[in-house]
């Protein structure tokens, strides 16, 4: 499974790519975009990740929701790692600010946190508790 959870991750990301670089204002569009970048996509699939996103549609195109910022400046990207890994994607040099923050929150779903430059994994309690950090920092939930 965790294939299918990396092929999803990729997928998403390409997609939040597609329409923060193109104004699209179809799903049909979405998906014949993700085809061709070899993406083996339906509709409805599509129209999952637009909502795992956050998309919505401004003046009848697609749209990411704002960035929030909860104090944790340089946060791209978290993914699962298991039941009770996640790995978040920082900026270059951010992973240690971004560890010491959610140390210093001491939010009930971590365990604790390990930082590199551009990476921190942290150890949660439970898949549940991945997904409750992931909202807390304002990225997707895969």
């Amino acid at each position: 499974m965790p294939r299918r959870d990396e092929e999803r991750s990729s997928r998403r990301t390409a997609l939040s790519e597609l329409i923060q670089s193109e104004t699209i204002t179809r799903q049909d569009e979405l998906v014949a975009r993700l085809n061709q970048m070899g993406f083996d996509v339906t509709q409805s699939s599509v129209s999952r990740d637009l909502a795992a996103l956050g998309v919505g549609k401004i003046a009848g195109a697609y749209a990411l929701p704002p960035a929030r910022d909860f104090g944790f400046p340089g946060l791209v990207s978290g993914i699962p790692a298991g039941d009770n890994l996640l790995v978040i994607k920082t900026e270059v040099a951010a992973a240690n600010l971004v560890a010491a923050r959610l140390d210093g929150n001491n939010f009930p779903e971590v365990v604790g946190t390990l930082a590199g430059d551009d990476t921190v994994f942290v150890a949660t309690t439970s898949r549940d508790a991945q997904r409750q950090l992931l909202r807390r920092l304002g990225l997707p939930i895969s």
